[in-house]
Parts: structure tokens; C-alpha cells; sequence
């Protein structure tokens, strides 16, 4: 089994989303953790580094299917993580990540407005009163805070990285071969 912490506003894990979501997709041993390395609640300014990632990573996510644009901000990515969460417990994970990336990258979406992550699970297929109610979840969102801090403390701190069965972690940009013998671990 392989686990991938990915953040939206990070263009590699834009990259590592769309390759392992193939793998995903052709039945081998997936999951897609969402985490936040910032831990902020408020929007920064695209900075230069994540300018730098989109211009490292740029042409690998065209390639794979989704062209990226500068984005004007870094919102804070917490709620959209959570409901993300509540995605993946409804079968909707892959169109939820695909619609948040999409519209991040594409249309300059604030992944950290409640009502634009409700459209945006709306259009995912996720209820709309389900997503607000775990909107204003405090405990949901404390807890994804706990599971975040826990994380860290396993040598979780940048995005993307990739878990393999047994708590190893490794670099996810590793070549397609690699990824599916790891994932058959």
C-alpha cells in the first residue's frame, strides 16, 4: 500500500496526484492523504517558491493532463482537506481532489472559502449540506490539526511524499516501475 500526502497549492503534488491516481485507477493499492504544511488559517501571496515548484512542475502536469496557471494566492488548505476526508469515506475522493486541483490551478480558486469548497463538492458529487456541516465541525477540524501535528512527528513536513506499507517514506517522484512495485508491497 502506498499513501500519498499531497497539498493543492503544491504544483509537485499536482504531479504526483495525477500519476498515482492512474495507479489507483488500474486497481493497485493507493490512498491520498491531504496535508497542510503550512498549518496557517489565512491566504499568503504566491511566493517564490511556489513559483519556482509551478516552473519545475509545470510541463509534467500538462503533460499529464492538467495545465497550470500562477495562481494569485496560497490559501490555507486545512478545510479543504476535511472535506476531502469526507469524500474518500463517500467514493468520491479521485472527483473531489480532481475538481480542487482544477479549479486551483486552472480558475484561481480560494481553496480556503467554505462556500467555494462547497461548490466545489457539490460538483464532485458530495451533498451540499453534508460539506457545511463538516464545515463548521470544530472537532473535525481538530482533530485533522492532531492527525496533521502526528504526521509531522513521523517525518511528514513537505509535500509530496509517498508512505509505503510499513511506514517508509520515499520521494514520490520515483519512475512508474517503481511506484507499482512498491504499491504491490
Amino acid at each position: 500500500m502506498l499513501t500519498l500526502y499531497f497539498d493543492y497549492p503544491s504544483a509537485a503534488s499536482v504531479v504526483a496526484v495525477l500519476r498515482l491516481q492512474r495507479l489507483a485507477d488500474d486497481g493497485l493499492p493507493v490512498g491520498f492523504e491531504g496535508f497542510d504544511p503550512l498549518g496557517l488559517a489565512a491566504a499568503l501571496p504566491f511566493t517564490l517558491d511556489l513559483y519556482e515548484d509551478l516552473e519545475r512542475h509545470g510541463a509534467q502536469a500538462a503533460a499529464l493532463g492538467l495545465p497550470l496557471e500562477r495562481p494569485s494566492l496560497r490559501p490555507p488548505t486545512l478545510q479543504a482537506h476535511l472535506v476531502g476526508r469526507l469524500a474518500s469515506d463517500r467514493g468520491l475522493g479521485a472527483a473531489w481532489r480532481d475538481r480542487c486541483l482544477r479549479a486551483y490551478w486552472r480558475d484561481d480558486a480560494d481553496l480556503g472559502d467554505p462556500e467555494v469548497l462547497v461548490d466545489l463538492a457539490s460538483d464532485a458529487g458530495l451533498d451540499a449540506a453534508a460539506v457545511r456541516d463538516r464545515l463548521a465541525d470544530r472537532s473535525a477540524q481538530l482533530q485533522l490539526r492532531q492527525r496533521m501535528v502526528a504526521l509531522r512527528s513521523r517525518g511528514v513536513g513537505g509535500v509530496p511524499v509517498l508512505e509505503v506499507a510499513g511506514g517508509t517514506m520515499v520521494s514520490a517522484d520515483l519512475p512508474e516501475p517503481d511506484l507499482r512495485a512498491l504499491a504491490g508491497l
